[in-house]
């Protein structure tokens, strides 16, 4: 009879960390996820006048 609840224990911890895997796992996607969102709008939702402006104004500063 003890080892049947051996049996169920050593279930239990199984299932735990298998839940726990899942959980982390789940956590990384999301960050990835808010990484890629962020990556996305810093990178490709730029006004472009703003960009032109910026560009202009830099060669205008070089030289004499």
């Amino acid at each position: 009879m003890s080892k049947l609840s051996e049996i169920d224990l050593g279930s239990a911890l199984l299932s735990t960390f298998i839940l726990f895997g899942f959980i982390a796992t789940a956590f990384v996607f999301v960050r990835l996820t808010i990484i890629g969102i962020n990556y996305i709008k810093i990178n490709y939702l730029k006004k472009e006048g703003v960009d032109k402006d910026d560009e202009k104004n830099k060669s205008d500063n070089k030289g004499f």
